[in-house]
């Protein structure tokens, strides 16, 4: 392994230098789906543009013929999410998007139960006193006095509603 002034690593791969995070990327693609593989491609070679992508990800297809998944700039972590959000066999973005729309809806519904229960928790509570007012902290913390009257205080200065 050579560590070289950018900081860093790099293994020699018979005569050529990768960097050793490119390369644990290139298994982890490797690894999620063996038809898939990472090529580099050669600035000095023919045909190769100064605009095109140095990193391209292929897929072996049943023929023997290899077809473009995607080009990438750097190779690191965002091209192994990029290749699990277009896969469409492993991975249902529909779904996903609904099971999280789903959560959000059953989140604020939750919400929403739980301050109508507190709210009558509270309605109970005022009508069953026994006393002319009824003083409690609300959520911001700010102290309400109800009266039997029909007014209300809040942190001691008179309103009604």
């Amino acid at each position: 392994m050579v560590i070289l002034d950018d900081g860093k690593n790099y293994l020699d791969m018979g005569g050529i230098m990768v960097e050793q995070d490119a390369l644990r990327v290139a298994q982890a693609i490797k690894d999620y789906d063996e038809n898939l593989e990472v090529v580099c491609l050669d600035p000095d070679r023919p045909g190769v543009k100064c605009t095109s992508a140095p990193f391209m990800v292929v897929q072996r297809m049943p023929n023997g013929t290899y077809q473009k998944v995607l080009e990438a700039w750097q190779l690191d972590d965002r091209v192994i999410e990029r290749i699990w959000s277009a896969d469409q066999h492993k991975n249902n973005q529909w779904q996903t998007l609904e099971q999280m729309e789903r959560a959000v809806r059953e989140g604020a519904e939750k919400r929403y139960r739980e301050a109508m229960d507190e709210a009558n928790e509270l309605a109970l509570s005022v009508i069953a006193s026994k006393y002319s007012s009824y003083s409690f902290k609300n959520r911001e913390g700010d102290k309400i006095k109800i009266r039997e009257k029909g007014n209300v205080i809040i942190n001691d200065a008179k309103k009604s509603f």
